[in-house]
């Protein structure tokens, strides 16, 4: 029975990331010329979606080693501030099926939409992609750390997240982000929640990560301002239902946000709400372009055919 779990999970889950750029942003050609590659979305989303219900025990023990590891790691010194070295840990990052032990390909990607799926407005969320850097955002021990998709390591700094500076790197202060980075804003579009104070949230599906990093986000002073304590503002990106009345409301009026510094929109990520966050690329979440929204949905998914997008 084990080893038709874990083919299973082979056969669904270990997708190689999409390249891309120096910059770390996605090669969207190469995303487009894989569309399809794997079968039905549709099919394959439903096999994802029940291997997750069957095997949620299991993935839940496997990760209570998970922010252990990342202590383990800053113990032993592997990083230097200022040097952009890879991560490089010497034992399996738990949770993260068979993936290299590293942050390499920890970020959950997206495919290619390709079909508009079937549950659409029930069971999908939209949000905007920035024109930005996919980064991923360690606190712990008092220093906040920045990788690209590849685990390597950016730059680093001091935050107010819990861990993230000496003012709040007390024991079990950590977590763990999904951002897109804007360089020239200094600031971290929260798109995802991986950790939160030592407390994997992987095994949580979408609706679950984002009602808790709401919760939390909100309750920090300070988090969406740059300041002498806080040398990054973070803003969670909006994440809304793909219902008629919803769509119409998002796609007529840009930023898509309250934040009037808001970067030019790349596109727009779909979101399964009984997602669970796995890495690599993954059919429960989905890209498209603006442009493309009413070929590949369809022109009744929205009535306000004129907006801004």
């Amino acid at each position: 029975m084990e080893q038709d779990l874990g083919g299973l999970e082979n056969a669904l889950l270990k997708l190689e990331a999409t390249e891309t750029s120096e910059s770390g942003q996605y090669n969207h050609q190469e995303l487009y010329k894989n569309r399809g590659k794997y079968g039905s979305q549709e099919e394959r989303r439903k096999e994802l979606l029940d291997f997750q219900k069957r095997n949620r025990l299991n993935r839940m023990d496997n990760l209570r080693g998970f922010m252990d590891l990342v202590c383990n790691v800053e113990q032993d010194k592997l990083f230097k501030p200022h040097s952009k070295v890879k991560y490089r840990p010497n034992k399996y990052v738990a949770g993260f099926h068979k993936a290299p032990n590293s942050y390499k390909n920890v970020l959950m990607l997206s495919e290619w939409l390709i079909e508009k799926p079937e549950d659409f407005e029930e069971n999908w969320l939209i949000t905007p992609c920035p024109k930005s850097i996919r980064v991923l955002v360690v606190a712990i021990q008092g220093v906040t750390k920045c990788f690209n998709k590849y685990g390597v390591f950016r730059f680093e700094c001091e935050t107010v997240l819990p861990g993230g500076s000496p003012r709040t790197g007390m024991k079990n202060h950590s977590c763990m982000l999904d951002c897109f980075y804007n360089k020239e804003t200094k600031t971290m579009y929260v798109l995802d929640l991986l950790a939160w104070n030592a407390q994997p949230m992987t095994d949580g599906e979408t609706e679950f990560r984002q009602f808790w990093m709401k919760s939390y986000l909100e309750e920090i002073d300070g988090i969406k301002c740059v300041s002498k304590s806080n040398e990054l503002a973070f803003k969670m990106l909006p994440m809304v239902p793909c219902t008629k009345q919803s769509l119409n409301m998002f796609f007529s009026s840009y930023p898509p946000c309250s934040d009037p510094e808001f970067p030019a929109l790349d596109g727009l990520l779909f979101y399964h709400k009984k997602a669970q966050y796995f890495s690599g690329e993954t059919p429960l979440v989905g890209w498209l372009f603006p442009f493309m929204v009413p070929e590949v949905l369809g022109p009744g998914t929205y009535t306000n055919e004129t907006g801004v997008f």
